[in-house]
């Protein structure tokens, strides 16, 4: 199952990359800006990872089928097979949870994948957006974020006819602000053997 989610990830990401490299040169064209080739590096990086997480969560379903008169034409799928609407906090996560004393069951297992999953194809953009944008390394910002992205994404799926889940927005939350704190821990080391390393120099 998780291979198949970043399989379809990578065709999206391979259909936007050159499009966001184009705009993204003819930009910076005209505004006249010298090339930061690392900034420009993380903030492809970074487009291409929320091309890959949109397409597996806003962006419908498409497939090409061939019609009656034999041509081939585009179909969108709006809906799927079963949809829900959850409005109530943990509920989701603890029917994830509840595991027997049994052999865990293929149902539990594919359970347990979504609830890491939805943690963990979040954690980057708690790495990302700090990187990237300094407003973002106040905890108060990056939290106000991690509840927007998940927020507009369930929002988002229920005009597309995907299932909602306020578990998932927590969850998604609690990847998201795990990532700032993995951002935090390595720049407060990478600063304080910098600081070492200057202090040594001037000894």
């Amino acid at each position: 199952m998780i291979r198949m989610y970043l399989e379809a990830m990578v065709i999206y990401i391979l259909m936007g990359a050159p499009v966001y490299l184009l705009i993204r040169y003819l930009y910076i064209k005209y505004k006249k800006q010298q090339i930061q080739w690392i900034k420009e590096s993380l903030l492809f990086l970074f487009v291409m990872f929320c091309i890959g997480v949109a397409s597996q969560t806003i962006i419908p379903h498409w497939y090409m089928t061939i019609g009656e008169d034999g041509k081939q034409q585009l179909s969108i799928q709006m809906t799927e097979g079963i949809r829900s609407i959850n409005l109530i906090p943990f509920s989701t996560i603890y029917s994830y949870l509840a595991f027997s004393n049994d052999q865990v069951s293929n149902w539990q297992q594919v359970s347990l994948v979504n609830l890491l999953g939805n943690v963990l194809v979040f954690v980057p953009f708690g790495i990302f957006l700090p990187l990237l944008w300094s407003i973002f390394r106040k905890f108060t910002s990056l939290l106000w974020m991690s509840i927007c992205i998940p927020l507009f994404i369930e929002i988002t799926q229920l005009f597309i006819g995907r299932s909602t889940d306020i578990d998932d927005v927590i969850l998604n939350m609690l990847g998201i602000i795990f990532g700032f704190f993995l951002y935090k821990i390595h720049h407060n080391l990478f600063h304080k053997r910098k600081a070492f390393v200057d202090i040594k120099i001037k000894d």
